[in-house]
């Protein structure tokens, strides 16, 4: 069984500051007397054009300049809310050359670059992300959100020092960011184990684990990894570009790092798979299956943009785990037995680490019968368009009523009517 989270991104853009161009009353003003409640959007590239002409009839005009900046800035700020990062910057940089001493246009520069930088990330652009977010800290120095971006993105690699450091600094200027103090406790208390790991590199894995781990023969963690990325890469049709941090730890290690994680469970994905591996029980199936469970999360996470539920997160990544080794459904049984289910729209708070061990228990099996009747009755494609719907904003029990065609009440009620002959000795495939 599993346990995750992720890391707390910024909460949405930077927002940057608009301006009134000083002296200017643009013609489309005129239709609020006439009735309209609308403005047209400015033209600011017709607006740029007319008053740079003017620079050139009045050059040392100053307020043309003003104007001339600001309509700059104006520009670069819608670009920069639609995502054109590189045009944004060359309108904010042309704001600054004619007003060098504006706090709002360094400023708006300084939101952009973070803005792209946490873009960037999102996409698992590294390279492009940590430029775009140390321009933004040249620009700005006193961006705590900047710095607390820049120590996601090295926690993110596993560059814990460097995290530590970038979040430290963000504290030091502004300890009320969201989470910020409790990624600081965290790193703090990883960086002593985890910097010490060995590492093992490959073309999609980034492979870490503690050097007294044993290492079982004919057992070899990068060919599970590999396997995992084909089989369960094939049902989602997606194969990550970016390599994915494995952190493999004995299992006293992995519990004193993680003691929020419950008893239950066996691994975590938290932007990084983390799985305990206590050599003297290994038993491979097992370990093969917390792999397969724990890379399924890791896909579930970049397809849907952290937004898939719980319920469904946990199924899938539960029917992946079990193709390597089924386990039991008795909980499950029991439930079928006593005809008590727990509601769809409910499952996802079963998982609570506060809940006991039976409840969470049967809430994975459930959300497993679910995964697999959804698949089998739907089909794979199916189940990518609904994960493509949740990363686009629609709820879940919209998305699942919309592109099955049935309201939720009938599938749960078709559900139920499949599950005796499931448990009677359906396999997973």
């Amino acid at each position: 069984m599993d346990a995750h989270r992720v890391t707390r991104p910024l909460a949405g853009l930077v927002g940057l500051l608009v301006l009134v161009i000083p002296g200017v009353v643009h013609a489309q003003a005129a239709e609020d007397q006439e009735g309209s409640s609308q403005q047209a959007p400015t033209d600011w590239p017709a607006e740029i054009s007319r008053l740079r002409q003017q620079m050139y009839e009045r050059p040392g005009h100053a307020l043309t300049r003003q104007q001339l900046a600001t309509a700059y800035n104006n520009y670069g700020v819608g670009l920069g809310e639609q995502g054109q990062w590189e045009l944004a910057i060359q309108q904010l940089q042309e704001a600054i050359a004619l007003d060098e001493t504006s706090e709002v246009y360094r400023n708006n520069l300084s939101a952009v670059y973070l803005n792209q930088a946490q873009d960037a990330s999102t996409r698992h652009q590294v390279n492009v992300a940590l430029e775009a977010v140390n321009r933004a800290i040249t620009i700005n120095p006193n961006s705590a959100q900047a710095y607390v971006l820049l120590g996601q993105i090295e926690y993110g690699r596993q560059k814990l020092k460097e995290a530590k450091t970038a979040w430290q600094r963000a504290f030091d200027l502004d300890p009320a960011q969201p989470g910020l103090a409790e990624q600081l406790a965290q790193v703090t208390e990883e960086l002593p184990i985890e910097s010490k790991f060995e590492r093992v590199s490959q073309a999609y894995f980034d492979i870490r684990y503690e050097e007294q781990i044993e290492r079982p023969v004919g057992f070899d963690i990068r060919d599970a990894l590999l396997e995992a990325r084909r089989s369960v890469g094939a049902d989602f049709a997606y194969w990550p570009r970016h390599k994915v941090i494995v952190l493999i730890y004995g299992a006293d290690s992995f519990r004193a790092l993680r003691q929020e994680t419950p008893e239950w469970a066996a691994g975590q994905f938290d932007g990084k798979i983390r799985v305990p591996l206590p050599s003297a029980q290994l038993n491979q199936a097992v370990v093969k299956q917390i792999l397969y469970h724990e890379y399924t999360h890791a896909l579930i996470y970049d397809l849907t943009n952290g937004k898939c539920p719980t319920w469904l997160n946990e199924g899938l990544a539960e029917y992946e785990g079990r193709t390597q080794y089924p386990g039991t459904l008795t909980q499950l049984q029991s439930a079928v037995d006593a005809q008590r289910w727990t509601p769809w729209q409910e499952l996802s708070d079963h998982f609570s680490p506060q809940r006991s061990r039976e409840v969470v228990s049967s809430a994975y099996e459930q959300s497993y019968s679910l995964a697999a009747y959804l698949i089998g009755r739907y089909g794979w494609w199916r189940i990518r368009k609904l994960l493509k719907a949740i990363a686009d904003g629609q709820p879940w029990d919209a998305a699942l009523a919309e592109i099955l065609h049935l309201k939720l009440a009938r599938l749960e009620a078709d559900w139920r009517r499949w599950l005796p002959g499931f448990l009677a000795g359906a396999a997973p495939r």
